[in-house]
């Protein structure tokens, strides 16, 4: 879909948290860039691996952003890859009841995604601001390890707690990224949260109305009753839905919140070009 050819890349990152290279096989050495590179023939793409949580696409958009600003390179490919699903098939054996920790795994779905990113030609479409912000003491509301029943991983989240943290300290994030871009909410035309699920992005929307003091408009997007969590990938699906079906349009606002186990809070703001109508027509003929 792209203007270029994996030659003209100057860099891949690859941001996955499963380290899925191959159905069913995972490994960490060397760095799932390297075998991207070679796999699309980027000769001479510098790679590595960026692994920040459910953030982690946003953060390799953040350090690519940072390449091109600084003249290193021209432009550069994030991907990830996912398979989430063997969490829930674990969860889906051992969950004991309904406060079992586990029980956000059986949430998960899996995705793969990537985008290439260059510089605009104007100002006025792109990214105007993408910041991340980690409180490390939280860390232990959310975090995977071995079961200790079985074979395979497993995801331990402590959800209410992650919630409240989350929904504390998030809204006044957005407030900033909104007035480090110079927009109101009423120049955001959609606000594409982390897709966690249906109940979270509720309670995330309330969190911000109570900061803000007054009522939100309606931009919000969720998908997450179809797709499920698609952690790092969860945006790029989104994205990728929602242009499909005409719910996002050119020369639109968008605001992107990540939240991820750490906790992360990300931001971003962007405006698009007539990247919907050229996806649209990629995808089914323009349709």
């Amino acid at each position: 879909m792209s203007r270029y050819a994996a030659e003209d890349l100057d860099a891949i990152v690859c941001t996955s948290i499963s380290k899925h290279n191959q159905p069913d096989e995972f490994s960490f050495e060397p760095a799932t860039a390297v075998l991207v590179r070679r796999a699309v023939g980027a000769r001479k793409a510098l790679v590595f691996d960026v692994v920040n949580a459910c953030a982690g696409f946003l953060n390799g958009i953040w350090v690519l952003q940072g390449l091109i600003r600084a003249g290193a390179i021209r432009r550069g490919m994030v991907v990830s890859g996912e398979q989430n699903m063997p969490l829930a098939w674990t969860a889906t054996r051992e969950v004991r009841h309904s406060l079992d920790r586990q029980l956000a795994s059986l949430t998960l779905g899996d995705c793969g995604a990537a985008v290439i990113v260059d510089a605009s030609p104007d100002e006025e479409h792109g990214f105007h601001w993408l910041d991340l912000v980690t409180g490390a003491r939280h860390d232990h509301y959310c975090y995977s390890q071995p079961s200790s029943r079985g074979t395979g991983g497993i995801l331990i989240t402590k959800a209410r707690g992650l919630q409240i943290e989350g929904n504390r300290n998030f809204p006044a994030y957005l407030k900033q990224a909104l007035d480090e871009t110079g927009w109101d909410l009423d120049d955001v035309h959609h606000v594409i949260p982390h897709q966690v699920s249906t109940r979270a992005i509720r309670q995330g929307i309330k969190a911000v109305a109570r900061y803000m003091g007054c009522d939100l408009p309606d931009v919000f997007l969720s998908h997450a009753e179809t797709y499920g969590n698609t952690t790092t990938a969860s945006h790029a699906l989104a994205l990728h839905d929602f242009m499909l079906r005409g719910k996002i349009g050119n020369d639109q606002n968008v605001l992107l919140v990540s939240g991820a186990s750490g906790i992360v809070i990300s931001h971003a703001t962007f405006t698009l070009d007539d990247l919907p109508e050229r996806y649209r027509a990629h995808v089914n003929g323009g349709s």
